[in-house]
C-alpha cells in the first residue's frame, strides 16, 4: 500500500492532478491511498502527528511565503524519508531543489507522459516484495502488497488477495513465515499469517481485513497480536 500526499494551495489544480494520478495508479494495479493538503502546515502537522507517506507531491510556490523546497527540507530534518516530486510552473527552481534530493521535478501543467515517467521511477524504486510459490501449473510469483492473508491446510497454502481472489500452492506456514519481511505480517493463529496493512479491526477473538473476511485469533496470542497492530497503526487506521 502506497500512502501518497499532494500539497498544493491551488485547489482546482490539486483535484485535477489527484484524478490524473489515481488513473495512472489504477492502470498499474497499485494499492494506494492519496490525501490532498491545501496548506503546507497541514501536511507538516500530519507528519508530526505520526502519519507516514511514501511519496509527496509538493508545489514549489505557495501563496504563503514558504516554498515547497523549504517545506521538504524541514520534513527531511524531522525524519520524513518519503520520496518527493516537486511541481511548479517555474522550471527555474529545479536547480534549487537538489539539496533535498527530489525524485523528480514536474512543470505545470503536468503532461500525462511526464507524470507517468515520474511515477514509474517511484514504483521501480519501491518494487513490492515478491515471493515465488510452486503450483501444479508451475511457478507463481506474488506481490505481498496484493495479499491480505495466507491460510494453511496441511501442506497447502491458500493466498487470499486484496481483490478477493484466492490461489493455492504447496508449502507450510513455517516455511512461508521464514521468507516474509519482518513486521509486515502477524500470525494470530497457527493456520494464518495476516498482512498488517489490511487489518481494519481486532476484537476478541478475531481480526477483520479490508475484504470483510475474518480470521481467528488464539487466546494465547491475542495480546501479542493486538500490540503488533498498535505498533503498525501509524500506517493504517485500526479499530481496537
Amino acid at each position: 500500500m502506497y500512502d501518497i500526499a499532494i500539497c498544493d494551495d491551488d485547489v482546482s489544480f490539486a483535484a485535477s492532478f489527484q484524478g490524473q494520478l489515481c488513473q495512472l495508479l489504477d492502470q498499474r494495479d497499485a494499492a494506494y491511498q492519496v490525501q490532498v493538503f491545501s496548506d503546507p502546515d497541514q501536511l507538516r502537522r500530519a507528519i508530526e502527528d505520526g502519519q507516514r507517506f511514501e511519496l509527496l507531491f509538493l508545489d514549489v510556490l505557495f501563496a504563503q511565503a514558504e516554498r515547497g523546497i523549504t517545506l521538504a527540507g524541514s520534513l527531511r530534518e524531522a525524519g520524513c524519508d518519503a520520496d518527493v516530486i516537486f511541481m511548479s510552473s517555474a522550471p527555474e527552481f529545479a536547480a534549487d531543489s537538489f539539496d533535498v534530493a527530489p525524485l523528480h521535478y514536474l512543470v505545470k501543467p503536468v503532461a500525462e507522459e511526464k507524470l507517468a515517467a515520474a511515477l514509474e521511477r517511484f514504483l521501480a524504486k519501491n518494487t513490492p516484495y515478491l515471493v515465488r510459490f510452486s503450483t501444479y501449473r508451475g511457478q507463481l510469483q506474488v506481490h505481498l502488497a496484493e495479499v491480505t492473508f495466507f491460510e494453511v491446510f496441511a501442506r497447502e497454502i491458500v493466498i487470499h488477495r486484496v481483490n478477493g481472489t484466492k490461489e493455492s500452492c504447496a508449502g507450510t506456514l513455517k516455511e512461508l513465515e521464514e521468507h516474509l519481511p519482518a513486521r509486515a505480517f502477524v500470525r494470530p493463529h497457527r493456520s494464518y499469517l495476516v498482512n498488517l496493512d489490511y487489518i481494519t479491526e481486532i476484537v476478541r477473538y478475531h481480526i477483520r481485513v479490508t475484504t470483510g473476511e475474518t480470521i481467528p485469533v488464539s487466546q494465547r496470542l491475542y495480546t501479542e497480536v493486538q500490540q503488533a497492530i498498535i505498533d503498525h497503526a501509524d500506517r493504517r487506521t485500526v479499530s481496537l
